[in-house]
This record gives structure tokens, C-alpha cells and sequence, in this order.
């Protein structure tokens, strides 16, 4: 079963050893690299993946200015560092995890209206997986540390809110 946790130091040894290929980390960036950054940004909030509680990926949810790139709305959270752990890719984790996403934000954050991130160009898998969660191309373009960068969002629609 897939489930989204917040973060805790329980979960800190599994990300010491989470492999990311240099591609992969072109792409994004290693888990401890973004929990670093997250212990001097309060606006960061570390998300845990799991299957069957091992760790299967991590994420940030992002309610700072960073958003702005994405979005001018500002009932919007920025989605960043997306990883699935090298082990349990290409097992749906990712597409169960977006699914999981709207309702985890949704009672999380009841401030937050639309889901926001940035993906590379030229990175097509991870576009895929987010256009079939449902995220849209916002037509905003800007250079990332690897590249173009497409700005996509998500409207989190309260009435399909199943609870997580």
C-alpha cells in the first residue's frame, strides 16, 4: 500500500542509502541535499513515500515565494525534488503517489487551492506522469539549473477529496 508521510528522523538512515543516478539527479535533488535546505526554510515540508513502510520516494511541498515561477496564484504550493528511490520504479508508485497528492495537500494545507511544480523538458517520463495525474501545462517557460523548465499545475477540487 502506498501511503505520503510527513517526514521525521525515523526516515533518515533509508535516505543516506537512496541511490539517484546522475541523470536523476540532473533532474532534481538528493533527499538529504533537500532536507538540508528544508532545515533552514520553514516553508519546505518534507514528504515521505512508502510501500508497505519502506521509503519509496520523497518530496517537498513548498508554500514559499519559489511558487511565483509557476504560478501567480497565491493559494498555491510548490511541488519539488520529486524522487521515486531506483528500487521501485517503474511499480506505479509515482502515479499512486500524484493520486494520494490532492487530498494529502488538501488537509494539510486548507489554505492551498492548486498544485504547482516545474519539470524539465527533456526529462519526458516524469511530464507523463504528471499530465496523466492530471497537472497542465501553464505555458510558462524559464531556465532551471538543467535546463527549460515547463511550469504545470493542478486545481486540488475539494468535492473528489477522498480521505488519506
Amino acid at each position: 500500500m502506498i501511503n505520503l508521510t510527513m517526514y521525521n528522523d525515523s526516515y533518515r538512515k533509508p535516505l543516506e542509502n537512496y541511490p539517484l543516478s546522475v541523470e536523476q539527479l540532473s533532474f532534481t535533488g538528493h533527499p538529504l541535499e533537500l532536507l538540508e535546505r528544508a532545515n533552514i526554510n520553514a516553508s519546505y515540508t518534507p514528504i515521505i513515500i512508502t510501500e508497505d513502510d519502506q521509503v519509496a520516494g520523497f518530496f517537498v511541498l513548498d508554500t514559499g515565494e519559489d511558487k511565483f515561477h509557476y504560478t501567480d496564484i497565491e493559494e498555491s504550493i510548490l511541488l519539488r525534488g520529486y524522487s521515486i528511490h531506483p528500487d521501485y520504479q517503474g511499480k506505479g508508485i509515482a502515479q499512486a503517489s500524484m493520486i494520494l497528492l490532492q487530498s494529502f495537500v488538501a488537509k494539510r494545507f486548507q489554505h492551498v487551492n492548486r498544485i504547482v511544480l516545474g519539470v524539465n523538458e527533456a526529462n519526458i517520463a516524469a511530464q507523463a506522469v504528471y499530465i496523466k495525474s492530471g497537472f497542465l501545462d501553464e505555458g510558462r517557460r524559464f531556465n532551471g539549473r538543467s535546463g527549460i523548465q515547463i511550469a504545470m499545475s493542478k486545481r486540488i477540487c475539494l468535492e473528489s477529496i477522498n480521505d488519506v
